[in-house]
């Protein structure tokens, strides 16, 4: 009875989650490191797409590496921090993927990205529940993982995520493949699937890797290629759990639950708030919008207010755009998407608890309701455990970063922002991080795509009973 309480205790969901995905990171890591994964271009090539629109004291100009390497192969700290970014489907790189890896090493960053975005999280849990002697709190946990499915389910829950994203991958795969060979954007048929199939499921995944140095500057003007990955993103980035509930009760608002309500209303005003927001403020910008007709300007715009939830890409110039685009592309990453999906960030839910529960505070509300339904208490602590912590990484990271780099504020609460909502944008420092900062932003990037309660959960399993209770007491508070 005791081995099988500590054997479910080592083994629950959250711990295993953990593990895998460790693994997973170090696996890819040492594949990129390998002379096949590397296409003979130099760390330093990455730079010539970075440089402009910096300021000439802060222009980088040298890839800092350390670790061993194979003859001809990658640096380690390289294969590292490109196999976390795109297992955590973050999109931070500090070599171009485009030149840098060869289409191995692609393939490897794609099969990383598709586990980092659907794989681990949902095979996973699939595995916890089937260990023998799985206690219910193992099955809870699990469920939980996946976005709160019934405990009955979670098998048909996982089978039906991996279905739903193999089929609209393969879908969008076949109309971006199509575009881009009879267009004559690609060279060959060849190239054209697989150009299609890497900017789909990074797309669908939020991971914002691209096989283009410029991100996607080179198809700003082109409206199938942008909305077609824009609707991916947003898919992807709602969560599987809102589309369970979509299919399952239909679009009827007095069916769906609060999770539900939430996103689809979070996802809309987000994206709205950032696009007219990004629009007024780079229309007439000569590094960004200004130069467009205003066609491509409102297309551009949006984009770039649905790509910070969470997934990387980037039509126009980040390094260009002013200071105030900056903070509000900030938010828009912290914010990020939806629960058990792909997207990272702080998640709509989250901060919509945490908005509703201090406006209720203000209005001393005895109930915190939100879009018709009353919130559980327990949400109101989780959701501002995950805020503060949010908070104080971000914090801290940003103090770092700006410690051991000559760069500024903006830039530096950018960078640490696009790691830990995973979203991989970047004013174009990335590449000259220090290798210390390079490891936190690696470890910033598992933490946002693992999700801090995960961990929480994960080294607070064992609870402790106590037999007594403390005095109560209430500090002044304001």
């Amino acid at each position: 009875m005791i081995l099988s309480r500590r054997l479910n205790l080592r083994l629950n969901p959250s711990r295993i989650i953990i593990l895998a995905f460790l693994a997973t990171v170090l696996f890819g890591a040492f594949l990129l490191t390998l002379p096949v994964s590397r296409s003979g271009a130099s760390e330093d090539v990455v730079f010539q797409f970075f440089n402009n629109g910096l300021p000439s004291s802060a222009t980088p100009n040298h890839v800092h590496t350390f670790g061993p390497s194979f003859p001809g192969g990658a640096p380690l700290s390289v294969a590292l921090f490109t196999a976390a970014s795109a297992t955590s489907v973050t999109g931070l790189i500090v070599v171009d993927t485009a030149s840098y890896w060869s289409p191995f090493g692609q393939a490897v960053i794609l099969t990383l990205i598709e586990l980092g975005g659907i794989g681990t999280m949902t095979i996973v849990s699939l595995v916890a529940l089937n260990l023998r002697g799985a206690s219910s709190e193992t099955r809870e946990l699990a469920s939980t993982s996946l976005g709160g499915a019934p405990v009955g389910s979670v098998k048909r829950t996982v089978r039906n995520i991996i279905w739903f994203s193999l089929a609209l991958q393969l879908v969008f795969a076949l109309i971006l493949s199509l575009h881009l060979g009879l267009s004559g954007i690609t060279k060959n048929p060849r190239e054209a699937i697989f150009h299609g199939l890497f900017l789909t499921g990074s797309a669908f995944n939020n991971a914002g890797f691209a096989l283009n140095g410029d991100s996607l500057m080179s198809f700003r003007n082109d409206p199938i290629v942008l909305l077609s990955l824009a609707l991916l993103i947003i898919v992807g980035g709602i969560g599987f759990p809102i589309w369970s509930v979509l299919a399952h009760r239909g679009p009827h608002w007095w069916k769906l639950n609060m999770n539900a309500r939430i996103m689809l209303v979070g996802t809309l005003a987000a994206i709205l708030a950032g696009w007219v927001l990004i629009a007024a403020l780079e229309w007439d910008n000569p590094g960004t919008l200004g130069p467009e007709n205003p066609g491509s300007k409102l297309l551009n715009a949006f984009f770039a207010s649905v790509s910070p939830r969470t997934a990387g890409f980037n039509s126009m110039d980040i390094a260009a755009q002013s200071p105030e685009t900056w903070l509000v592309t900030d938010i828009l990453m912290l914010i990020g998407g939806g629960p058990a999906g792909t997207a990272g960030g702080l998640k709509i839910t989250t901060v919509t608890v945490v908005i509703a529960t201090l406006w209720g505070e203000v209005r001393g509300a005895e109930a915190i309701n939100i879009l018709g339904l009353r919130l559980a208490r327990s949400a109101q602590r989780q959701a501002l455990a995950v805020f503060s912590l949010f908070a104080v990484l971000v914090g801290v990271a940003s103090f770092l970063l700006m410690l051991a780099t000559p760069y500024t504020l903006n830039q530096s609460l950018y960078e640490v922002s696009s790691a830990i909502a995973t979203v991989g944008l970047s004013t174009g420092i990335t590449p000259s991080l220090p290798v210390k900062i390079q490891f936190m932003l690696a470890v910033l990037m598992m933490v946002g795509r693992l999700g801090p309660l995960t961990l929480a959960t994960a080294i607070g399993t064992r609870r402790r009973k106590i037999g007594y209770e403390l005095p109560k007491d209430r500090p002044l508070i304001g």
